[in-house]
Parts: structure tokens; C-alpha cells; sequence
């Protein structure tokens, strides 16, 4: 019997390529007021940049998006000469401007009614490799838990949040689906514990041919409910 379900967040419930960019906007326009000096040299488009270096030097930072981001904003207002005393606090400052607006989602058509249909049967869990807050986003009140990279210290696909999952739910994996939209991050590394699995195929992209199929798939989230339903019964035999 199926017990629980676990869920990506990013691009599984909403697309988080328009939130990203809709942040670095508000961010940007922010730093132009606040740290005008800073915005005399770089862009929005300069981010990634200031990112991949900040990763070359600090590696570890890749599984924690909310102290990368930090970190790419303090390496940009020291370039932009400002003093450790300032680039802490506009950092600190523009960081918090900008995590407002990455939690401003827009959820995919069906995905608010079909998490309150099976949070009235399951326990849901949120299993995400970004740095979305559930209470920022609207759905602490659906969710029991939420584990993400830089609580846990590492990313999906590596086995270490599902596990942490299972063994805060006191629940073995074969009596929990994870679903998620990542065949790699989310498909094989709940695999690869033990779990079941629903790929949330959105765009209808094509299975990576060299990887085992998930369980189940949906192309609209309208699907999941009846889905999870179809899989707890033949499960179940």
C-alpha cells in the first residue's frame, strides 16, 4: 500500500525559468537604486557568470542556492568598490528582495487541486534541489514536510534526501512515489532507493533511452491524481 508521495518542486508544480528571470529583474533594478555602482558594471545577464566563478572556488555552494546567490552578490559589489561593511549588508539586503520574488510562482494549471486531493491521503513531501520556500509559495499547509540540497548538503540524484525522507517518515520506499519532471535527478535517484516513481512530462520529451522507465508518466498534471490512484492498485496486488 502506497503511504506517502514525494515532490520536485521546480518545473514540476510550476516553470521556474520565468521566476528566475522575473528575480534578476526586480534584483537588478533594486541594485540599480541601492548599489548604483554595481549595475555600472555588470547585467543581468552577468550573474552567471559571477556564479561560475564563485563555484570554481567554491564547489560545495552548488548544492545551496540561497548562499551561492549571496555569494555571487558579495563578489560583484567588491568588484564594484564597495567596502566589506557595505557589500555585506547590500548583499544581505538585495538577497532578501530577491528571494521574495523567486518564491512568487505561478503553479501549473491543476497543480493546488490535485495536491489537496491527495494530501487527504497521503503524506506529501517536498524534495527539491532549489531553494523555493513552501511557506513563501502558498503550500505549507499541503505539505508535511520539505527537504532541500543545502539542508541536506548534497543533490538529487544522489540517494541522500530521498533517504532522509524515508527515515523521517518512518515509511520503506517501496510504500512511496516520488514525482518529479527531471528523468535523471528525480526518476533515477528515487529509483535507485527503492521508491516508485511518476515522471511529470509537461513538454512530452522523449524517455532517455538508455535509462529504466519511470512507473508511471503524466503530460498534464490533471493526470496525477488518478494516476497515483491506478499505480496504489496494482501496487496493491
Amino acid at each position: 500500500m502506497i503511504k506517502a508521495l514525494t515532490f520536485d518542486l521546480d518545473d514540476t508544480l510550476w516553470a521556474v525559468g520565468p521566476v528566475i528571470h522575473a528575480a534578476n529583474k526586480i534584483l537588478i533594478d533594486w541594485l540599480a537604486e541601492h548599489a548604483p555602482a554595481f549595475t555600472q558594471r555588470y547585467t543581468v545577464k552577468d550573474f552567471n557568470q559571477l556564479r561560475d566563478e564563485v563555484l570554481l572556488h567554491q564547489p560545495l555552494l552548488a548544492h545551496d542556492m540561497s548562499r551561492l546567490r549571496l555569494a555571487l552578490l558579495e563578489l560583484g559589489l567588491t568588484r564594484s568598490g564597495y567596502n566589506p561593511e557595505q557589500v555585506k549588508q547590500l548583499a544581505a539586503d538585495g538577497f532578501k528582495v530577491y528571494f521574495a520574488a523567486r518564491n512568487q510562482v505561478n503553479f501549473f494549471p491543476q497543480a493546488i487541486s490535485q495536491l489537496e486531493q491527495l494530501n487527504q491521503n497521503y503524506t506529501l513531501g517536498a524534495l527539491s534541489n532549489g531553494n523555493a520556500d513552501l511557506k513563501l509559495v502558498g503550500l505549507d499547509h499541503l505539505f508535511d514536510f520539505g527537504f532541500n540540497s543545502a539542508e541536506v548538503g548534497i543533490s538529487k540524484p544522489a540517494p541522500d534526501m530521498f533517504v532522509q525522507a524515508l527515515e523521517h517518515m518512518q515509511i520503506p520506499a517501496q510504500r512511496v512515489i516520488h514525482i518529479g519532471d527531471n528523468p535523471e535527478a528525480d526518476i533515477l535517484g528515487a529509483q535507485n532507493v527503492g521508491m516508485h516513481t511518476v515522471w511529470v512530462n509537461l513538454d512530452q520529451q522523449t524517455w532517455p533511452s538508455h535509462q529504466a522507465p519511470a512507473s508511471a508518466e503524466v503530460t498534464h498534471l490533471e493526470q496525477l491524481s488518478d494516476t497515483i490512484k491506478r499505480l496504489h492498485s496494482e501496487l496493491d496486488k
